[in-house]
């Protein structure tokens, strides 16, 4: 097939699975984590304090180390096992295109579509915290770094939680084990265990870029590292995947 073929492949395949993505039921799901977490800033946000230190630890455990892994498993997970159980993948496997190319539209819109969710939570949060104590430009800076950083966590956890989708019949049970007792529990233990986890490197990236709140003194990796770790992370389930989901028989 030519460029151009596998091109038109990959962009009709991006834009139906990021239609389905944003317009199925789990909408509600993203809309009450939203109203979650502009309930929790809200109310702290009316609390006396330091905004800028008090917003960014908020925006940092809330949103970056909780929300967005529990997003990213509830979205990606169910992407491709979806497909298989509602019988549509038919029409992708059976196809001219490679399903390695196929697997990797998949995982763009999926991508794309978490990176929007994750900034509408980032704006709500933000706003909801920020609009009573005063928005200034480091108030603006922080969302800026933080939206960097979801965007930056959502391109991994996207291909992390469609490998399980690809991989597992229940990819719940992994999902929830890695969101809540990998990223959420073993990612809170002082000491080198927390550093194998997908939320530290991200938020050795964020160390960098936030001067405020537990960010600014995090006990970080390098940046370099934190992104070529992050990239290698990323393209391992990437291959993985693809590989996986070409060599598969689906019924």
């Amino acid at each position: 097939m030519s460029l151009n073929a596998y091109v038109s492949g990959i962009l009709a395949i991006f834009k139906y699975s990021t239609r389905k993505i944003l317009l199925n039921k789990r909408w509600v799901i993203t809309l009450l984590m939203a109203l979650l977490v502009a309930g929790i800033m809200g109310y702290a946000g009316s609390f006396e304090g330091d905004a800028l230190d008090g917003g960014s630890a908020l925006m940092d455990m809330l949103i970056l180390s909780f929300i967005m892994p529990i997003i990213a498993m509830i979205y990606g997970a169910s992407l491709i096992r979806n497909e298989i159980e509602d019988k549509s993948i038919t029409q992708v496997i059976t196809a001219p295109l490679d399903r390695s190319i196929s697997y990797l539209g998949y995982y763009l819109s999926l991508a794309v579509s978490l990176s929007l969710i994750m900034i509408f939570i980032n704006l709500v949060g933000w706003l909801a915290f920020f609009a009573q104590k005063g928005i200034n430009g480091d108030a603006l800076g922080i969302l800026g770094a933080m939206i960097g950083l979801s965007v930056i966590g959502s391109l991994v956890y996207s291909a992390l939680f469609q490998l399980t989708g690809t991989v597992f019949k229940r990819p719940i049970y992994f999902g929830l084990f890695f969101a809540f007792i990998w990223e959420g529990f073993i990612g809170s233990i002082p000491g080198a265990i927390g550093s194998y986890t997908i939320k530290h490197f991200i938020r050795s990236i964020g160390a960098g870029w936030i001067d405020y709140g537990e960010l600014a003194n995090y006990n970080a990796a390098s940046a370099a590292s934190a992104f070529l770790t992050l990239i290698a992370i990323t393209m391992a389930c990437l291959v993985m995947g693809a590989f996986i989901f070409r060599e598969k028989e689906y019924p």
